[in-house]
Order: structure tokens, then sequence, then C-alpha cells
């Protein structure tokens, strides 16, 4: 039984005999190694697309001991890029131990005062203005469309809603000085 894999009249060689012949034991050797089937058949892939993109120049003595020597060397590369990859972690795997900042008692108690100051410093606008912030806020109505409700020009929408940011802009600013 010879070993040589010549190469065609035409300077090519037989790669889907190469693949038939040594496909199934490249696999098999990888698969071994990696021990994972999936990443075996991956590699043993990747090898013959090598093969495909940039063919052997000489006649191959061995060809099960070069697609091997391919196969290790392969190996060599997967390993070297696993090192520069930093090791990433499920989260769920530290679910238990790591603080959930949302029910931090602290955080909730002072999310609690923040919602209050802004609540009340909402109170604080006049009734008109403090319809149009809402109007405009909360249920994402138009200047046209809270002109049209409330009776009044889009002119005076955008002074209400001017006066009721600057208002609470400077409520909020006394508010966070203090805090």
């Amino acid at each position: 039984m010879s070993f040589t894999l010549a190469l065609k009249p035409s300077g090519e060689f037989d790669l889907a005999q190469l693949y038939r012949e040594h496909f199934d034991h490249l696999r098999d050797y990888l698969t071994r190694r990696l021990d994972c089937p999936d990443a075996g058949r991956d590699a043993a892939q990747e090898i013959f697309l090598r093969l495909l993109l940039k063919p052997p120049v000489e006649a191959m003595h061995n060809p099960r001991a070069f697609l091997l020597r391919s196969g290790r060397n392969l190996l060599i590369d997967l390993a070297r890029l696993a090192k520069a990859r930093p090791l990433l972690l499920p989260i769920d795997d530290f679910q238990d131990s790591l603080p959930d900042p949302v029910a931090d008692p602290a955080r909730i108690a002072s999310a609690r005062q923040q919602l209050l100051a802004l609540a009340e410093s909402i109170e604080t606008l006049p009734p008109k203005c403090r319809q149009v912030f809402f109007l405009h806020r909360f249920d994402a109505l138009t200047h046209n469309e809270i002109a049209a409700q409330m009776g009044i020009s889009a002119k005076m929408v955008e002074k209400h809603l001017a006066n009721a940011m600057l208002q609470l802009r400077r409520l909020w600013s006394k508010y966070s000085a203090g805090v």
C-alpha cells in the first residue's frame, strides 16, 4: 500500500480523495484530544479548509502523518488562542454571592427620598403648568395635542413646559445639595 498522494499533472492534488480516506481518522484523533465531538469535527474541517485554500506544492509521501501533524499544529494554535482570551464565566454561577444593588436598603431609602422630593416639587408647580407637564411627560402628548385639549396656544404650552422644567431643576438642585 502506497502512502504517497501525488500531485495531478495539472499541479493539483486530489483533496476529495484525501478527505474520503483520512477525514474520519483525523476527526477521531482531534475529538479525543479536544474531548468534544463537535470541536473535533470542526477542527478536522478547518484543516481541510486550509488545504483547500492553500494546497501543498509538493506530493505528500505520508498523507495521514501530514494530516495528524496539521492537527497537532491546529491544537497548538487553539491552545494559544484559549490562553489569550479572558475566561468568561456565566454570572448564574455567582448569583447567590453577588449583592443585589436593587435590594440594598440604603439605595431603596435614597430612591424613595428622591421620588418623594420630585413628587413634592411637581406639586409646587402652578396648576396649568403642572397639567401641561403631566400631559407631556406621562401621557406623551405633543404640544399641539396639549394645546387643543387645554384650549391654549402651542406657544403657551411651550412656556408652561419651560417654566415647569426650570422650577423642577431649581428645586432638584436644592434637594441634591442638601443630600
